[in-house]
């Protein structure tokens, strides 16, 4: 018999551990859309790392570097002094 399919012995009443279950035993008591769900996320979190590893890591040249006031300038303009309202009765 595998190592992972014997039973471990029950710990002592009042110990307060529980006895450890093999990650394969606690796979197959998984439903079938709990293992869907999770080798989705498992392929969605994959593809996520690979996409950012090729697009986002740094950017494609220096030159595209900009410094943090021009885009604050940029970003955060200046508001508008609040004018009379144009209401005509």
């Amino acid at each position: 018999m595998h190592a992972w399919r014997q039973a471990s012995p029950t710990p002592p009443a009042g110990s307060g551990s529980t006895p450890r279950v093999p990650w394969r035993a606690r796979w197959r008591g998984l439903t079938p859309l709990a293992r869907d769900i999770i080798v989705v996320l498992l392929v969605k979190a994959v593809v996520l790392g690979c996409l950012w590893y090729a697009f986002f890591r740094a950017p494609v040249a220096q030159q595209m570097a900009m410094e943090p006031r021009q885009v604050e300038r940029q970003i955060v303009a200046p508001r508008p002094r609040p004018e009379a309202p144009h209401a005509v009765r």
